[in-house]
């Protein structure tokens, strides 16, 4: 990650342990995407706890662990870019 922006020089490293904050959005957003899994999961198995959309919700926040990481910084930069 870059120390600051190359076009108005914004510095996004403000303090050390800044975007532990960001661990929070992550979390945030990986919750959001596996209820929607969930949700969309219900409509392809018959029972709705069926094991197998667990299965589905993993692999699906695996897959979406390194963009959950970026776009988590990006909104935490944006809630902290006023203070």
């Amino acid at each position: 990650m870059n120390k600051e922006c190359e076009n108005c020089g914004y510095k996004f490293e403000k303090e050390p342990g800044f975007f532990f904050g960001a661990m929070y959005v992550s979390y945030a957003l990986g919750i959001a995407e596996a209820v929607a899994v969930f949700i969309l999961g219900r409509l392809f198995f018959e029972s709705v706890y069926d094991m197998r959309i667990i299965f589905w919700i993993g692999l699906t926040l695996l897959l979406l662990s390194a963009f959950n990481m970026r776009i988590s910084r990006i909104i935490w930069i944006y809630l902290m870019r006023k203070i």
